[in-house]
Formats: C-alpha cells, sequence, structure tokens
C-alpha cells in the first residue's frame, strides 16, 4: 500500500495537473462534441482532469488495482455518456460517474467495508473550526492524511475528500452523491475531530 502511494505520488509530480482553467476545457469538449468528434472531446477531457479524476478514485479504493479497473470504467462510461452530454460544465459530470463506479467498487469488494469503517461513532458535536478544516486541507500534500482517511466510514471519506482535495463546494457535492448539501457538510464537520486526531498522532498537524 505504501509502495503504490509512493508511485501515485511520483506520478502526479511527473504528470502534473492540466494548467488549462476548466471552462477552456469545457470549452474546447464542447467544441468537439458540436462536430461530432465524440473521440477527440474525450481525449480533451482526459487530458484536463484524466489525473485528478484517477487521484481521486485512488483516495476512495486505496488500491492500484481497482483504482485502475474503475477509471478505465469511468473512462467507458464517459466516451458512451457524450452523445447525450446536454450541460456546459463537465467537471462535476465527470466526478458523479466517478463517484458511482467507487461506490460500485466497493459494494462489489464488501472486504473493504471493514477497512474504511471506523469503530465508534463520529461525534455528535460538529467542530467546524476553520482553523481546523485549513490545516486539514493543507495535509492533502502529505502521504500521512490517506491513512487518517482510512478510519473513516466510506460515505465520510467521500465527502472529505471531495471538499478538500477537490475543492468542490456543497452545492456541487450534493449533485454529485446525490444527497443534501447540508448533510454533506454536517458529514465533513464531524470528520475533522476524527482526522485532526489523527494527523496530530503522526505530527501533521501540532
Amino acid at each position: 500500500m505504501e509502495a503504490s502511494q509512493r508511485t501515485l505520488a511520483q506520478e502526479d509530480r511527473r504528470e502534473g495537473t492540466s494548467s488549462v482553467a476548466p471552462h477552456a476545457i469545457d470549452a474546447e469538449a464542447l467544441g468537439a462534441l458540436m462536430r461530432g468528434e465524440r473521440r477527440s472531446a474525450l481525449r480533451t477531457l482526459m487530458e484536463g482532469y484524466g489525473v485528478s479524476l484517477y487521484r481521486y478514485c485512488y483516495s476512495i479504493l486505496g488500491s492500484r488495482t481497482m483504482t485502475d479497473d474503475v477509471h478505465q470504467s469511468v473512462l467507458l462510461q464517459v466516451y458512451e455518456g457524450l452523445g447525450s452530454f446536454s450541460g456546459d460544465s463537465f467537471r462535476p459530470w465527470l466526478y458523479a460517474i466517478a463517484h458511482n463506479r467507487c461506490m460500485d467498487a466497493l459494494k462489489v469488494a464488501r472486504r473493504y467495508e471493514k477497512r474504511f469503517s471506523m469503530p465508534g461513532q463520529l461525534p455528535d458535536k460538529a467542530d467546524e473550526s476553520p482553523s481546523t478544516e485549513e490545516r486539514i486541507h493543507a495535509a492533502f500534500a502529505s502521504t500521512s492524511l490517506t491513512e487518517c482517511l482510512g478510519e473513516l466510514k466510506y460515505h465520510v471519506r467521500v465527502a472529505v475528500v471531495l471538499r478538500f482535495q477537490e475543492g468542490f463546494s456543497y452545492e456541487e457535492m450534493g449533485r454529485i452523491c446525490r444527497e443534501r448539501p447540508e448533510t454533506l457538510k454536517m458529514r465533513v464537520a464531524r470528520s475533522m475531530p476524527v482526522l485532526r486526531k489523527c494527523l496530530e498522532g503522526k505530527g501533521v498537524l501540532r
């Protein structure tokens, strides 16, 4: 697992993420679709969002093998769905597909359910201290956070990754997960004490 994390981090540094603004990526992909060039549209989307989509799936699944399989199924579904795409922003749509495929993978591999379960219950009282959220947001640059995320239940982990790693608003997260934004906001807030305690134990937060 640790070796896989190091490899993924190295690939991210080598390949990087697209420096092109999302609206420019979307405009180019929409232009290709209008010309009937689905393969060109898919290539544009994967060049712009492919690395971050893979990173998201890996953050949720924690397995390179599962992530590779899910990533391929996401690519196929995106290609098949481009013909009927009617929006003007691809990023939430892409992440909704990735979210659903990750959920399917975890349902099939039930052995991951125990791994993503956290002993006991999350605190009833939410801790939404801005300083805590800012520090955890910054901690995504550390591989230690991956281990701490493993202490969260799957649905909590998804919310935390979408919010802090991918930077979605709660409204966008609601569309991706098909849940109320308020529910997701509370889920993230209740995870803060758990992540803070874990990261403090690893010396990432002080």
